[in-house]
This record gives structure tokens, C-alpha cells and sequence, in this order.
């Protein structure tokens, strides 16, 4: 599978809204079809971007009778347009993977909508990314890998990914997808499974012992375990 552009990765055709919809619309849309964010589209085309985050933080908590009637009033009352975001940072089909990994991450959003000639084709976003990574791990059996602690939290696959984006290819290649609840005395949010080929595995440890980022277990087909525990004692930077 080619990873090396934005339109391998990216969903086509992705649910839209306009921005005089209210939020109950929406709400309504992100459950029925299972995403975290939206276009917001009108007749002059893509004029901002809604996320799940957009629309809770606008209405009111329904913890009594009372405030689940003004939060059953206020989704139909506020707009898409009163709450969505309108500096939308956006990339092409063509957009390499790595930069948008770092737009990812350099900006802490959760999506970027693809444009071509100025029309809406796609939109690319944390999940798209960690299911193409999850993708390759099929086709990876038998290469190295490396377990690392990191914290559950937005832009956390991003940053080590980063980290590698622009390493030399005679190092390695680098996949990375969320593997698991961290267990006992792992002192960590989630365990990430960075899979990769390479000759060079003490050249990995060397960037994320400089990253700070703490790591579990590293194992190569060649010599098995490399090494456990903590390349070193920092707090993993996330």
C-alpha cells in the first residue's frame, strides 16, 4: 500500500452541513454515520469545519429536567456557523503524507479537509491515518517492531510520527498504530506499536531516547529482543 500522498488515505466524499443547520442536525449526522468532523459547506463552497468538540462545548449540560429541556432547545437554536471553526487549514490529494502528519500535529487539530481546484474531494483525519497504519500491519509480519508509552490523547500518533517523517530511507520505514491499553506497571495511557524494516534499529532508539519518549520492549527478527524497558527516564513529551 502507498502511503505517500493525502488521496491514498483520505475519505472521499465526506458528510457535509451548511452552516445555517443547527447543532442537533449535525449531532444527528456525526452519530449516524460515525465521524468526529464536518465540512461546513454553502454555495461559495467549503467555508469552515465542525467537530464533536465544536458542538458539546456550545450547549449546556442535560443533568436535570430542566437543563435537558434548554439543551434540547439550544440544538435547535444555535447554528453551525455560530460555533464552527472558520480559519480551516486544508491540503490537496497530492499533499505528501508526512506534511500533513506535521500540519497534524504542529497545529493540534483533528482533521484537514483535501481540496482540489478549490472543491471539496475529501477530508483526512487521525482515524483515517491510524487505519492505513493498521492496514500495513497486515503486511508487515516478521518485521521489527517497537512498543512505546504514550498518553491517550489528541495529536499523540502524530508527534511520533513526526519524529520519523523525514528520517533517511536507508534507516527504515516507519508504520505506527494504536495497539492496546497499557498494562500494569507500564505507567501509560496506551501502548503504540511502531512497526518498521530496517538494519539500523539502534538508530531508532537514538531519536526517541532525544525525543524523551519512553520505551517499552524493541524486538527484531534478527536477534529478537533488542532491548526493554525505558531508553530513558524522561516523562514522555505527548
Amino acid at each position: 500500500m502507498d502511503l505517500e500522498s493525502v488521496a491514498r488515505i483520505m475519505s472521499a466524499a465526506p458528510v457535509v452541513v451548511e452552516p445555517e443547520a443547527p447543532l442537533g442536525k449535525v449531532w444527528r449526522l456525526m452519530g449516524e454515520h460515525r465521524v468526529r468532523h464536518m465540512p461546513v459547506v454553502s454555495a461559495d463552497g467549503l467555508v469552515g469545519v465542525i467537530s464533536d468538540r465544536d458542538v458539546r462545548e456550545a450547549l449546556p449540560s442535560p443533568m436535570s429536567e430542566a437543563e435537558a429541556t434548554e439543551f434540547a432547545a439550544a440544538m435547535d437554536r444555535i447554528a453551525v456557523w455560530e460555533v464552527m471553526t472558520e480559519q480551516v487549514i486544508t491540503v490537496t490529494p497530492q499533499t505528501p503524507l508526512a506534511q500533513a502528519v506535521h500540519l497534524l500535529a504542529d497545529r493540534k487539530i483533528g482533521c484537514l479537509p483535501v481540496l482540489d481546484a478549490g472543491r471539496l474531494v475529501g477530508i483526512v483525519t487521525e482515524t483515517d491515518m491510524l487505519q492505513a497504519f493498521a492496514r500495513l500491519l497486515d503486511d508487515l509480519s516478521g518485521l521489527a517492531h517497537v512498543e512505546l508509552a504514550v498518553t491517550d490523547a489528541p495529536g499523540a500518533l502524530q508527534e511520533v510520527s513526526r519524529r520519523f517523517a523525514d528520517f533517511p530511507s536507508d534507516v527504515g520505514t516507519f508504520v505506527g498504530a494504536w495497539s492496546k491499553l497499557a498494562g500494569p506497571g507500564e505507567g501509560s495511557d496506551r501502548v503504540l506499536v511502531l512497526r518498521f524494516q530496517t538494519i539500523k534499529p539502534q538508530e531508532i532508539l537514538r531519536v526517541l531516547e532525544e525525543a524523551g519518549i519512553r520505551v517499552l520492549s524493541v524486538r527484531h527478527p534478527a536477534s529478537d529482543a533488542i532491548r526493554g524497558g525505558s531508553v530513558s527516564n524522561a516523562a514522555p513529551r505527548m
